[in-house]
């Protein structure tokens, strides 16, 4: 039998011609297809990781996600965010919306055998070409292309200072749509953490931020956000802890509320970020060391 006739990105299944068998189908067993590639993407070297499963976050991950929001006395606020570089800071984990209408997330993932170089190479990387972000969930990432290649390519630049003041390109499955939105890593220290200190000597190895913004117009158009990685050496590999203030952002130097005043964000909403969040590190997580090994000089 062949396959429902919809596009290459909707979800799809096995379709039955005769209209009572029809009924008969179990629905539950649709399947989601994986997203289109070329015979060229079939050669390439790390094509290998397309042909796994994606893998879920832990299931205590899921305890976090689904709880109602943590309470927003005292969580951390996006004119705050310099205190994470303090030494032993840490905080709750979970979502919620704080008092000026934003959403806030803090969340953390752990990759066993993993680095700080590993994590900013992969940044810079996935950028090259569109299977390499693909391969972390194949059935609903794919792409996220660079509109500064030449960066990775400068020998005179750092592993970050290669993402650095880039933009990626972000396309994804949205149900039976496309999402597409844009992510601007910037250097931590145009962003609100100069005179902050991390590296190789310091208890943070590294630190990824970067301003989301989606294609398109509110309402269809999610309003920006503000994100921060934070890489920390831990036993067995490395910790990332991610902070995201839905609703903020910088612009010129300056911090700047997307939101108005009056607004204040739904508590689903920086939930489903969170979700999206866990579910992208622990593909990372999950092929990371092996794809470093294989791809860091390619």
């Amino acid at each position: 039998m062949e396959r429902l006739p919809y596009n290459d990105y909707v979800i799809h299944n096995k379709y039955p011609q005769d209209k009572a068998k029809r009924k008969e189908k179990d629905f539950m067993a649709w399947e989601i297809p994986k997203v289109p590639v070329t015979d060229a993407d079939k050669a390439k070297s790390y094509f290998k990781y397309y042909e796994r499963d994606a893998v879920q976050p832990d299931p205590q991950k899921f305890a976090t996600v689904y709880a109602k929001p943590m309470s927003s006395k005292g969580k951390l606020t996006f004119g705050e965010r310099k205190k994470i570089l303090e030494p032993g800071f840490d905080d709750e984990k979970g979502f919620c919306v704080l008092a000026d209408g934003t959403g806030y997330i803090s969340d953390s993932g752990f990759i066993p055998g993993g680095t700080a170089e590993m994590v900013d190479w992969y940044i810079g990387w996935r950028g090259l070409d569109p299977l390499r972000f693909t391969i972390l969930d194949p059935k609903s990432y794919i792409s996220a292309c660079s509109m500064q290649t030449n960066y990775f390519f400068d020998e005179d630049r750092t592993t970050q200072e290669k993402y650095w003041d880039t933009t990626q390109t972000i396309i994804k499955k949205a149900g039976m749509a496309q999402k597409k939105s844009f992510l601007n890593f910037k250097c931590p220290l145009d962003v609100g953490f100069n005179g902050c200190k991390f590296g190789p000597e310091e208890e943070t190895k590294s630190l990824i931020c970067a301003r989301n913004y989606d294609d398109g117009y509110a309402p269809e158009a999610r309003p920006d956000y503000f994100i921060c990685h934070q890489i920390i050496d831990v036993e067995g590999g490395v910790e990332v802890r991610t902070r995201i203030w839905y609703g903020w952002t910088v612009k010129y130097g300056k911090d700047f509320k997307q939101l108005p005043d009056e607004f204040f964000m739904e508590p689903f909403v920086p939930q489903a970020l969170m979700l999206e969040n866990a579910a992208e590190w622990a593909n990372i997580a999950a092929i990371l060391p092996s794809l470093y090994a294989e791809e860091k000089d390619n």
